[in-house]
């Protein structure tokens, strides 16, 4: 069995006041074609782009769309290969290339948008550019397509988040082993002897995760604020995760972007697939939907 994490960072897209929800009404229309079995190709940084999956979500009161943006690289052949060596090589038309498949959630409420981290997939920058010619290509939006501006969903409070809460249940962090532990240990008393044991042990790295129904939050936030002193030289990650009002948030300590993640496993036979993909970002924006709801609020509702 193999584990596979598939994380999402979340952004904002910006939709001029005069032009607000075509975002929405694009998707709308990209369904549409998709239901024909076609699909709108988008030429961005030389490479291909477009949608090829697209699934329209409701509750009780609103909705959202999970999809599939596609990267195609036609100036590249595919290869694939099997545990023996033997190679097989595709792709080899003049239109053909191997792609990429990115999975992303769209939420016209806030106009959020969670997007799927993927090794050579396509990232923010290349996702907006997309969306903003897409807009202007398929003419619903015909002027002031660059208006359209998506940006990092900012997370600027996670420390206070993290201090100012009454429920702790998870603390992970990991460090890349000082080779001197002479210097500053008795000021740091509970880290260094962390250390001494992880080098006593041989190690180089050391990765240490803590989780329980109910941690002691004092104790805990102590902790992180031992580390927070090292500084960054050997500080590889640092997260919590923390509860409020039954909403359960993972806090990435060392990073200003709003994300979050779930590993998969994946048995022997089963791979990522669109669907895999798109299921899994689901869960993700489901579990942080109310939290989103609760502290960005769209501008047009203040």
């Amino acid at each position: 069995m193999v584990k596979k994490r598939i994380q999402c960072s979340f952004f904002n897209i910006t939709e001029p006041n005069n032009q607000s929800g075509k975002v929405d009404e694009l998707l709308k229309q990209q369904k549409n074609i998709l239901n024909k079995k076609m699909v709108e190709n988008v030429k961005v940084a030389g490479v291909i782009l477009r949608i090829t999956y697209l699934n329209k979500i409701e509750d009780s009161t609103n909705h959202w769309w999970t999809g599939i943006v596609e990267k195609l690289d036609i100036t590249e052949q595919g290869e694939i290969a099997d545990l023996d060596g033997n190679r097989t090589i595709y792709a080899q038309g003049e239109n053909e290339g191997p792609i990429v498949n990115t999975g992303f959630i769209y939420y016209p409420l806030t106009k959020t948008i969670a997007l799927h981290k993927k090794v050579g997939g396509v990232n923010d920058k290349n996702f907006g550019v997309f969306i903003r010619k897409l807009l202007r290509q398929t003419k619903i939006v015909e002027k002031g397509s660059s208006k359209y501006i998506m940006d990092v969903l900012p997370d600027l409070n996670k420390l206070d988040r993290l201090y100012n809460s009454k429920h702790i249940k998870e603390l992970k962090y990991s460090f890349l082993l000082p080779k001197d532990l002479s210097a500053n240990q008795s000021e740091k008393r509970s880290i260094w002897g962390d250390f001494r044991l992880a080098k006593k042990l041989g190690g180089e790295r050391m990765n240490v995760t803590i989780t329980a129904s109910e941690m002691n939050a004092d104790q805990t936030k102590r902790k992180v604020k031992q580390i927070l002193e090292m500084g960054n030289d050997h500080l590889s990650s640092l997260r919590a995760v923390t509860e409020h009002d039954d909403i359960e948030e993972p806090l990435d300590l060392l990073t200003n972007k709003f994300s979050d993640y779930k590993d998969i496993d994946l048995k022997k036979g089963k791979k990522e697939t669109p669907t895999l993909i798109m299921d899994t970002i689901n869960e993700i924006f489901i579990k942080q939907k109310k939290l989103i709801q609760t502290m960005y609020i769209n501008d047009e509702d203040e």
